[in-house]
C-alpha cells in the first residue's frame, strides 16, 4: 500500500483508508469477530488510516473500532467527526467539546489525529430541507464550532481540524479559504467528478467547483469519500445490502437509484482483470492532491477489491477522454 502526505499536516496515509459509517453496516453492527478480521485485513493490506464518526450507530462504530484496534494492539492514524442537533447548534462550542469527549471515551484513546465537521455548511441554517446544516457564523464566531476545536486541541485531545465538503459550494469554498482547516472530505467519484473536473453548467448532481483542488493549493489535506458511490459503482449495486430500502443522501443529486443507472454508461471500463469497483478506485487516485481514499466495507471481500484497485495504477488516456464526453452530456 503506498503512502501519501496528508496535506500540510505532515501526516503518512495510506491510499485507502477505513470508513466505518452505518452504511457499510460491519462495524455498527454486533459481529465483533467480523469486525476484528476485517480491520486485521485492512492493516495486513498496509491500511493506517481509520474513520468514524459518533453519529455511525449512534456511537457504535467508535465503540467497535476501538475494541478492534485495541485488541490487535494498532497504533493508526484515526479521525471522528462532530454532528451537531439544532439544540446543539445554538451553544456549538460546548457541544462539541462534549461531542469529542464522549467520543474518546467510546474509542479508548487520549486522542485523536483529526476532529472533522460532519454537518452540512450552507449561506442558511435551512439548506438543504431537512438537514441540521452550519451557516458560516455558527463556525467561526465567538463560542463557535471553531473555538470548540481549538479547546480540544489545546487539551491535546485533537491534532488536526477538517471538515466534510457538503453542503453549499459558496460556503464550502470559503471555509477552504479561510485557511483555518488542516483537511476536507470531497465528494469525488466517477458520476460526479467536479471537485477535480469541470462539468457542464446545469449538471444534475451538485457541481462543487474544483473543491479538490482549491483545497490542496493551499496545502490542505483532502480525503475523498464515496469513490464508489454507496456501491452503485460496483458489479452488484444492492452489493452493500440496501434490498428495498434507499440510503440517505449525502450529496444533492446523486441519489441511489440515479447513480445506479448513471453507472450503467461506464461498462467500457469493465475489462479482464479490472472490475467497475476496481476502476472507480483508479480513478479517485489518480489525482495527485486526493491523500487518501476512504472507503466503507462490509466485509473482506470488498476490502480485497479496493486494494487491488488502488495497486492498479491510473486510467487510460482513452478512458479518461470517454468520461469527459460522457460527462459534458451529463450521462444522457
Amino acid at each position: 500500500m503506498r503512502r501519501r502526505t496528508l496535506g500540510n499536516t505532515g501526516i503518512s496515509v495510506s491510499e485507502i483508508g477505513f470508513g466505518t459509517g452505518g452504511i457499510s453496516r460491519l462495524m455498527v453492527g454486533d459481529d465483533g469477530e467480523a469486525q476484528l478480521r476485517a480491520v486485521r485485513g485492512a492493516l495486513d493490506g498496509g491500511v493506517n488510516f481509520f474513520d468514524t464518526a459518533m453519529g455511525y450507530g449512534s456511537g457504535k462504530s467508535e465503540a467497535n473500532l476501538g475494541a478492534a484496534l485495541k485488541r490487535l494492539g494498532a497504533e493508526v492514524v484515526l479521525t471522528t467527526k462532530i454532528r451537531l442537533t439544532a439544540g446543539e447548534r445554538e451553544a456549538p462550542e460546548a457541544a462539541v467539546v462534549a461531542s469529542v469527549e464522549k467520543s474518546l471515551e467510546r474509542l479508548g484513546r487520549s486522542h485523536v489525529d483529526l476532529i472533522q465537521i460532519h454537518n452540512y455548511v450552507a449561506p442558511e441554517r435551512n439548506w438543504p430541507v431537512g438537514e441540521v446544516a452550519f451557516d458560516l457564523d455558527d463556525i467561526y464566531r465567538a463560542g463557535g464550532v471553531l473555538d470548540g476545536f481549538r479547546e480540544l486541541r489545546d487539551r491535546g485531545l485533537v491534532r488536526f481540524f477538517g471538515f466534510t465538503g457538503i453542503g453549499h459550494p459558496a460556503s464550502l469554498a470559503e471555509m477552504v479559504d479561510s485557511g483555518e482547516f488542516h483537511t476536507v472530505q470531497a465528494y469525488f467519484n466517477l458520476l460526479n467528478p467536479s471537485a477535480a473536473y469541470s462539468v457542464p453548467e446545469g449538471f444534475s448532481a451538485v457541481d462543487y467547483k474544483l473543491l479538490i483542488e482549491r483545497a490542496a493549493s493551499i496545502g490542505m489535506g483532502v480525503l475523498a469519500i464515496r469513490a464508489l458511490a454507496l456501491g452503485a459503482l460496483t458489479a452488484e449495486p444492492n452489493l452493500l445490502g440496501f434490498l428495498d430500502e434507499r440510503p440517505p443522501v449525502l450529496s444533492l443529486g446523486s441519489e441511489y437509484d440515479e447513480d445506479v443507472a448513471r453507472a450503467e454508461k461506464l461498462a467500457f471500463l469493465v475489462r479482464e482483470g479490472c472490475t467497475l469497483a476496481q476502476a472507480a478506485m483508479r480513478f479517485v487516485l489518480m489525482r495527485d492532491e486526493v491523500s487518501c481514499a476512504l472507503v466503507g466495507f462490509s466485509g473482506e471481500e470488498q476490502l480485497a477489491e479496493a486494494l487491488n484497485g488502488a495497486d492498479a495504477g491510473p486510467l487510460t488516456g482513452d478512458e479518461m477522454q470517454e468520461l469527459k464526453k460522457i460527462w459534458a452530456n451529463d450521462f444522457a
